[in-house]
């Protein structure tokens, strides 16, 4: 394994990324959109190949959404997620002021609440928040 971390990925390779792990593709141009509105991107290559990706939406103020860690089912297991999550927590912490506690949020992937847990993410309902919620529409 020769990997690489950066900061840039197509729409292409993003819905590559979504194919590997089961997930739905989305158009090119919203996967486009959506990497060029993403605060913080980290991307992970094995020579060419995308082989990992995560991002992260900050609005500069107290509140952060973790999206779309991805990490090929091969490379899965080696850490690869684990320094992902931790890179995009630490460039947001970086853009944080002296001071400011900043609130990560993510919706986990069926099955994977225990990954983020042992990074220090607390699963909802608890005693301080409700469930967490979502909702997909099509236009």
């Amino acid at each position: 394994m020769n990997l690489t971390y950066t900061d840039k990925m197509t729409g292409e390779e993003y819905n590559a990324l979504r194919l590997s792990v089961g997930w739905t593709s989305i158009t090119e141009g919203q996967a486009e959109r959506g990497l060029n509105h993403t605060t913080f991107l980290t991307a992970v290559r094995d020579g060419d190949k995308i082989v990992a990706m995560g991002r992260m939406l900050f609005d500069f103020g107290y509140t952060a959404y973790l999206g779309d860690v991805i990490v090929r089912p091969e490379y899965q297991g080696k850490g690869i997620g684990r320094q992902i999550v931790e890179s995009l927590i630490g460039r947001t912490m970086d853009a944080a002021h002296e001071g400011e506690r900043i609130m990560f949020i993510l919706g986990a992937a069926k099955d994977k609440e225990p990954f983020y847990e042992k990074l220090g993410f607390h699963r909802r309902p608890n005693e301080f928040s409700g469930d967490g919620m979502s909702m997909w529409r099509t236009k």
